[in-house]
């Protein structure tokens, strides 16, 4: 009985002993940082996955050194179940712990969506599809089914066209074409309504709806940020003084929806019958014709005021700005006069390196 007795008491000593070693070899490997020399991998964990298909996924990409320890670590801290779908980015050396609450705290890797202002939906959905989020015309359907997001702030409008926000956004792997135009649609009703704590609505001059409008077409006239509130006002005048707006860039929008665009603009372009031809129709557009930025937002709420009522573009995206048509015809003149001068010195310049070139040979 005696023997029997001590017998057991070895068994669980020795049971004990490896109990022991075993833990504290799996505590001391779950404090060593791995891999070694890390690259930087992006892990997508599948939807559905179990944490026995992780562990295997991360120890098959040298991500964990030990997929037995990873496995015992997620049942005994019971963020087994916690595990989050999506792309992962690993660019450190990371200790097991670390690797499991990084995916149980959802800290997936991010794609960068970069839209820059001025672009149509058309142009957003070609950006998407370059990008590598999905198919243009996957993003342009879903713009068209997605109406119902601003029918608050604009009951007229058919089209999201103005209210695409233009940003660089930062989305998942796999974010769908609706999940982006949601976010976009949230960022412009963000940008509006800072817009209106800094300048109430009612000092506008001009609704929510034509304001976008009006910005779309400072967006497409404008270079640079200290000429939008001019060109705004400028169109504002126009508008004031019931003058037709003459805005090129609607032109090219009409043509453009109607497939008849030839990259530029002819006198037979300026008599098209599209709604969005300016030199016919007195008013705005019909609806935005671009997506606009914050930039020229703000200078259609708040366009310089003066007396102006003409502007032609000159040299590095610059505007002549007149109050007359005699003015503004006599600038039109100058840019031309001195856009035909700069050709001849370029001509001049490049007759004379060829000159040179034959005289060397």
């Amino acid at each position: 009985m005696r023997k029997s007795s001590r017998f057991l008491t070895r068994v669980y000593l020795v049971a004990l002993g490896a109990f022991a070693v075993a833990y504290i070899y799996c505590e001391q490997q779950l404090q060593i940082p791995y891999p070694p020399s890390p690259a930087p991998t992006i892990v997508e964990i599948p939807r559905g996955a179990g944490g026995r298909e992780v562990v295997r996924l991360l120890h098959d990409r040298n991500i964990i050194q030990n997929e037995y320890i990873a496995l015992g670590y997620l049942i005994v801290s019971g963020t087994r179940t916690r595990l989050r779908a999506g792309e992962y980015m690993f660019d450190k050396s990371m200790t097991i712990p670390e690797v499991v609450n990084k995916l149980v705290n959802d800290s997936v890797y991010l794609h960068r969506f970069t839209v820059p202002e001025g672009l149509t939906i058309s142009g957003v959905a070609e950006r998407w599809e370059e990008q590598g989020f999905g198919r243009a015309e996957d993003f342009t359907k879903a713009a068209a089914d997605s109406v119902s997001l601003i029918r608050d702030l604009d009951q007229e409008s058919a089209s999201l066209e103005g209210y695409l926000f233009p940003e660089t956004y930062s989305f998942p792997s796999r974010t769908t074409a609706r999940q982006a135009i949601t976010t976009m649609v949230s960022h412009f009703r963000a940008v509006v309504t800072r817009l209106q704590q800094t300048n109430p609505p009612e000092r506008w001059p001009l609704n929510l709806r034509q304001t976008v409008i009006l910005a779309s077409l400072i967006e497409t006239e404008a270079a640079h940020d200290n000429e939008r509130p001019i060109i705004g006002g400028v169109y504002l005048n126009r508008l004031t003084r019931h003058i037709l707006l003459q805005c090129d860039p609607t032109v090219i929008y009409g043509l453009e929806q109607m497939n008849q665009y030839r990259g530029s603009l002819t006198l037979q372009d300026l008599r098209s019958e599209s709604p969005y031809n300016t030199y016919l129709h007195p008013g705005l557009p019909p609806g935005p014709i671009t997506n606009p930025g914050r930039s020229s937002l703000e200078a259609a709420v708040n366009p310089t005021p003066s007396d102006l009522l003409f502007f032609v573009r000159t040299s590095e995206g610059r505007h002549t700005f007149s109050d007359s048509l005699e003015a503004h015809n006599r600038a039109v003149s100058k840019y031309r006069l001195e856009k035909a001068q700069a050709r001849r010195r370029v001509d001049r310049e490049f007759e004379i390196s060829n000159r040179r070139s034959s005289a060397r040979k």
